[in-house]
């Protein structure tokens, strides 16, 4: 394997008064990683050893310049960028963040004269008691932001009175519009909320689906389901019509592949007795491919050819095979699987190996007559172990995507992760890369939909526009 002459950027290390040092931790992350990560090498060779070198040069100048672990979370964060969009990542595991100690407090929060004052309000605002997940909060307006305080909340971590976010000041273009404290009470920038009717409110792209409680009006049946769809944390099965039935797969977490396959057991026969199928997969991210084996069966017509990938061998990453075999939701054939691939692995120290098959071709013993036509829901946030199944599922002649380009990582794939040696930090990175590059790349290209729902259509109502589609075929 062709490796590139990295030239060395920390002749000293500087210290801020403390042992908390900015420099160190970019040096190990910067070794880690060129060491470590599968698509290093590939992104060198597409970007060229001068870009890279200004990159590192540029960010050095900033990491310097840190003084706290949050400053210099944000520069090596930024260093990452330079690679690719996804499956990599930095977390610090410590709270630097001062805003969210600031806004963590318990505050004197009257509910009863909140209450109060929304049945003083005449007209319609954001201001009430919201709900979602583990939460209810009442969102205040105070100036000119919206502070949700806790309610009730079913994370020990969260107690009432504490801010959960924070929609920002509209007017300020400087800021993003939600500040949202995480179970560590870490703070996240959410860019973008969208507006369901009175009573639903989505922050960022699925990732907070929360209803208002009160007061409530009446909501559409389409956006009643569209939040039920959105904010199942497990696979759901609903008849939508006479014609056309639906399942919901929010994750292909390995985790969730037996309920996955339960439901799809369950309602096999209905699915197989109907002319038509959606397969809602908005905002799933990914996980393991095994888990949408039982979808395959359903959308087969032909052979399903898959394109393997390598993996870079060295002593940490071969680490994760190991790890598998202590994985309770891995079967003893997954376990050989990874012990032998282990053992493979640990002869080709160095190099990017496939331990499995370039092509592999997946066949079924018939071609069900129904369903006779699958649409299939796309969004942007679409990646991974998500695109994979997109893959298999454009070679079935039922099968259309319906929706907006996926997020297009899906190349470099298979992470893993390993701690700085201070503990402060958690590199997420790649183990390995795909056989399709360069003919078929997918890593900041995505996967086009054959429908494109473009954005006049609100969200809400993509089921419907598929189902009148499908059952127009």
């Amino acid at each position: 394997m062709k490796r590139f002459a990295i030239f060395p950027l920390f002749a000293s290390f500087c210290s801020f008064g403390s042992t908390f040092q900015c420099e160190s931790e970019f040096a190990w992350l910067k070794s880690t990683f060129e060491n470590n990560d599968a698509g290093f090498q590939y992104t060198v060779e597409n970007k060229g050893l001068d870009l890279y070198s200004a990159h590192n040069s540029a960010i050095l100048a900033r990491v310097q310049s840190a003084k706290s672990e949050a400053q210099c979370h944000t520069v090596l964060s930024d260093w990452l960028t330079f690679f690719r969009k996804g499956h990599i990542g930095l977390a610090l595991n410590t709270n630097g963040s001062e805003e969210a100690v600031r806004e963590s407090v318990v505050h004197d929060f009257d509910l009863s004269a909140f209450k109060q004052h929304l049945k003083s309000q005449r007209d319609e605002t954001l201001e009430g008691i919201w709900q979602f997940s583990s939460y209810t909060v009442a969102l205040k307006k105070e100036g000119n932001v919206h502070k949700a305080y806790i309610v009730e909340s079913t994370n020990p971590s969260w107690k009432a009175g504490q801010v959960k976010f924070i929609l920002n000041d509209p007017a300020d273009s400087n800021t993003a519009k939600v500040t949202f404290f995480m179970g560590d009470h870490s703070a996240r920038q959410i860019d973008t909320i969208t507006y369901l009717g009175n009573n639903e409110v989505v922050l960022g792209n699925s990732f907070i689906v929360m209803s208002r409680e009160e007061p409530r009006q009446e909501s559409s049946p389409e956006i009643t389901r569209y939040v039920r769809l959105l904010s199942t944390k497990a696979p759901l099965f609903e008849k939508v019509s006479e014609n056309t039935v639906l399942v919901r797969i929010p994750a292909f977490d390995h985790a969730f592949k037996k309920d996955i396959d339960a439901v799809i057991a369950k309602h096999l026969d209905t699915i197989l007795n109907t002319e038509n199928l959606i397969i809602d997969i908005r905002g799933n991210g990914g996980g393991s491919d095994v888990s949408y084996a039982s979808l395959l069966p359903i959308l087969y017509t032909n052979p399903i050819r898959t394109v393997g990938m390598e993996y870079l061998s060295t002593e940490l990453n071969n680490s994760r095979m190991l790890g598998f075999l202590q994985n309770p939701h891995f079967s003893e054939e997954e376990k050989q699987w990874a012990k032998d691939g282990y053992d493979i692995l640990n002869q080709h120290i160095g190099s990017y190996i496939n331990i499995d098959e370039d092509v592999t071709v997946e066949t079924f013993d018939k071609i069900e007559p129904l369903p006779k036509s699958i649409g299939v829901l796309v969004d942007s946030s679409n990646g991974s172990t998500a695109e994979q199944f997109l893959l298999a599922a454009k070679q079935s002649k039922k099968v259309k995507l319906f929706g907006q380009t996926t997020a297009g990582v899906l190349d470099i794939s298979n992470m893993y992760q390993t701690d700085s040696p201070s503990g402060t930090f958690t590199l997420y990175y790649s183990l390995t890369k795909s056989l399709r590059i360069p003919h078929m790349a997918i890593d900041g290209v995505g996967i086009q939909p054959d429908y494109y729902i473009d954005g006049e259509l609100p969200l809400y109502q993509w089921t419907s526009y598929t189902q009148k589609i499908l059952e127009g075929m």
